[in-house]
């Protein structure tokens, strides 16, 4: 019998965020969310959707992190050891964004490289914030 698999506890927000694009027309190739400290996880769209801005070769992925929030990266998986990505801006639209604000923000992300950032990255929130960012993640969660 094998192992259950450990309850991650913002993975069903992750999953509603790429329903949400998947439901928009942004095909969602591959996603992940990982419980490191702090939690975080990508969502890759598929070649199709992103090659008209940036081109063919080109991997872009939205990444989040509970203290930064949502960022874009991209890069050529090929040639880059980090996970394939050259390139990684803040999208300053907070920690958790519903999935249609989420969904809004690709469509922008998908048509258009964003310009360079300027200034430090974003952050919202320590790790241990007693903020009560676990009950909102929890909403996500269907028993």
């Amino acid at each position: 019998m094998s192992e259950p698999t450990p309850y991650v506890s913002h993975v069903p927000y992750i999953e509603a965020i790429a329903a949400a694009l998947d439901a928009a027309g942004l095909t969602v190739v591959d996603w992940n969310a990982e419980d490191n400290d702090p939690r975080d996880a990508y969502i890759e769209f598929a070649r199709e959707v992103t090659a008209p801005a940036y081109g063919d070769d080109t991997e872009v992925s939205l990444l989040w992190r509970e203290d930064r929030g949502w960022m874009v990266g991209w890069g050529d998986a090929d040639s880059v050891p980090q996970n394939g990505l050259d390139w990684v801006v803040d999208l300053f639209c907070g920690v958790l964004p519903t999935p249609d604000e989420m969904a809004a923000e690709a469509r922008t992300v998908v048509a258009k490289i964003p310009g360079p950032q300027g200034g430090p990255y974003g952050r919202y929130r320590d790790v241990e914030d007693e903020d009560g960012f676990d009950a909102q993640l929890a909403i996500y969660h269907r028993s």
